[in-house]
């Protein structure tokens, strides 16, 4: 059986289309019914549109002037309430949501449209033109009970259908919205770690402006740097979870085939990533030495094996093809400031950075839990969806970064200002 890869994003739209192949031909009746409905509050929103106009254009309103527009107002409102959300399949929740307010939507038009009835105009080709309008709606409003009725009768004969695509709606519904809740805490701390940084920058500046009398650049270098190597950072704990002996392996095999020299480094790279109170300038510094491993953990063999199946992999391909040039450029120019450093300077700016260390780690932390999370999920949905309708759908993780379009044309421009200009000490 063919497998469905489909973005968690998408899963609510897909579900719909894939609910609506299976039952809409039994809910045939009820969608004809549905659809004159629509048809029918269409036709007095044009209609109520067109008064709305001509009660603007003129001036020259015999009786209700004042009053007139106000009722248009309503009656366009509370009719555009009731055409919005239609899902692509229909279900009981909809019909309850949708017909159960209709008697009390239709007797709230019919009060707005009786003072136009009395509306008049100077302008004969404007008065024609307005009753024409109210004719419409005195016709569309009263075929409105009938077809409300139509609606409910069928709605009885096929209340079984609609009962079970409700069910299957509610059943998929709450491990998708327990993933929305794992996404945005992960936003949140995303936000608190970017936070954490520029606190850093900061701090790391003025000591140094303490001890040289002098701002430097190269602190925001550090900051910007830390932000992106962040993809690495996930990728080194996606591999100490999945298991390093597999990962090994994997490296080991076709096509990257890493000898025992490259596979050590890789595990150190890791180590150094992920190591207790791990200091930033310790991390720098050996990236210095040691650029090779970062390009190996972060090949797109190595995302495809640490991420979950059908998971977006825009954040790491990134990585590879832009953000790891940029931190290559960077690690030199920040090897030369960080060894000139005074040692009770470099102290005091270590334990800065390795408090933003870890923070990084508390974030991995909830990364790698809602990682899990979408797991189970994903195993969850692609079961039920198989048991009850019988098809193969795999949910693809999306993209777990929200780092702002902003911020990176933030950190670009600032990168090409010291690539033109040169970093001050």
């Amino acid at each position: 059986m063919t497998v469905q890869r489909v973005s968690f994003l998408d899963f609510p739209w897909v579900l719909d289309y894939i609910l609506a192949t299976r039952f809409n031909c039994s809910l045939k009746q009820i969608r004809h019914a549905v659809c004159s409905i629509v048809m029918t509050l269409r036709t007095i929103l044009a209609a109520a549109v067109e008064l709305g106009i001509l009660v603007s254009q003129d001036g020259n309103i015999v009786d209700g002037a004042i009053s007139a527009k106000p009722f248009i107002d309503n009656m366009i409102h509370v009719i555009t309430e009731c055409l919005q959300n239609f899902p692509l399949c229909l279900d009981s929740e909809f019909f309850h949501s949708f017909l159960e307010p209709l008697p009390g939507h239709l007797r709230f038009l019919c009060g707005n449209f009786h003072p136009l009835t009395h509306m008049k105009f100077e302008d004969s080709a404007k008065e024609q033109a307005f009753e024409a309008q109210t004719k419409v709606i005195t016709q569309a409003l009263s075929e409105l009970p009938h077809q409300c009725s139509n609606l409910e009768l069928h709605m009885s004969s096929q209340e079984p259908v609609l009962k079970q695509i409700q069910l299957i709606k509610e059943q998929l519904r709450a491990p998708l919205w327990m993933l929305m809740h794992e996404f945005r805490s992960l936003h949140a701390e995303e936000r608190m770690l970017v936070e954490s940084v520029e606190e850093a920058v900061r701090a790391v500046a003025d000591l140094h402006v303490q001890e040289t009398r002098e701002r430097p650049t190269w602190p925001q270098v550090m900051g910007d740097t830390l932000l992106l190597l962040l993809p690495l950072w996930k990728l080194s704990a996606l591999a100490v979870a999945k298991g390093q002996d597999a990962f090994m392996r994997m490296v080991a095999a076709p096509p990257l085939e890493a000898n025992i020299g490259a596979q050590r480094l890789l595990q150190r790279l890791i180590e150094v990533l992920l190591t207790e109170k791990a200091d930033f300038l310790d991390i720098a510094l050996w990236l210095a030495v040691e650029p090779s491993s970062a390009e190996l953990l972060s090949s797109r063999e190595a995302a495809a094996f640490l991420l979950p199946d059908a998971a977006n992999e825009d954040e790491f391909t990134l990585f590879r093809k832009d953000a790891l040039a940029r931190v290559r450029e960077n690690i030199p120019m920040l090897q030369s400031h960080i060894i000139r450093l005074p040692k009770n300077l470099r102290a005091a700016i270590s334990a800065h950075w390795r408090g933003v260390v870890e923070d990084v780690h508390l974030y991995l932390q909830l990364y790698l839990r809602v990682v899990e999370a979408f797991l189970e999920g994903q195993e969850q949905v692609r079961t039920f969806v198989h048991n009850h309708l019988f098809i193969e759908v795999m949910l693809g993780l999306p993209s777990l970064t929200w780092l702002s379009a902003a911020e990176d044309k933030r950190v670009r421009r600032a990168h090409m200002q010291r690539k033109s200009a040169g970093l001050a000490a």
